[in-house]
């Protein structure tokens, strides 16, 4: 397996309420993977949509733990929420790591997306999500966002294609 860099957004002073990977090559290799560390003020969630694709065309099953309790949840909805924000409410300068790998991403068939994040803090709360999710349109990924209320300065999300 060969992983290679395909582009890096680094959020500047100010911040951003999303970030995009746009014109995907669908020759690139046979998976994508989306490595993200990041802070915000819109709360733990990354909302994931492709293609700028807003319809109720992804599913998910994830499984979140805090250290003190569990939820489990599943549906279909208009984007994969998929944590992967630490909130600026938690301590200072931390960052959350977050890997949203993208099966088969230009092949003609639904895509399954697999999803592993982590929150930091050195408060008395961290949130650990896993979570498996498709996206059921048949067409090639020629575009990923990530988006959240504001995403703060250093937040960094990087494309990698695998093959």
């Amino acid at each position: 397996m060969t992983m290679t860099l395909v582009e890096t957004v680094t959020v500047g002073s100010g911040g951003a309420s999303s970030i995009e990977f746009t014109g995907i090559a669908n020759d690139l290799g046979q998976d994508l993977q989306v490595v993200l560390s990041a802070r915000g003020s819109g709360g733990l969630q990354a909302a994931v949509t492709f293609n700028s694709d807003t319809g109720s065309n992804y599913g998910y099953v994830r499984l979140r733990g805090s250290g003190s309790s569990v939820l489990s949840q599943s549906g279909t909805t208009t984007s994969i929420d998929a944590g992967g924000v630490v909130p600026t409410s938690y301590t200072a300068d931390t960052f959350s790591s977050c890997s949203y790998y993208i099966s088969n991403y230009a092949v003609a068939a639904p895509k399954s997306i697999s999803i592993e994040t982590t929150t930091e803090t050195n408060a008395t709360t961290s949130y650990m999500f896993m979570q498996a999710a498709s996206y059921s349109p048949t067409t090639a990924i020629s575009s990923i966002k990530l988006a959240n209320s504001s995403f703060v300065e250093h937040t960094t999300a990087s494309l990698y294609s695998i093959s």
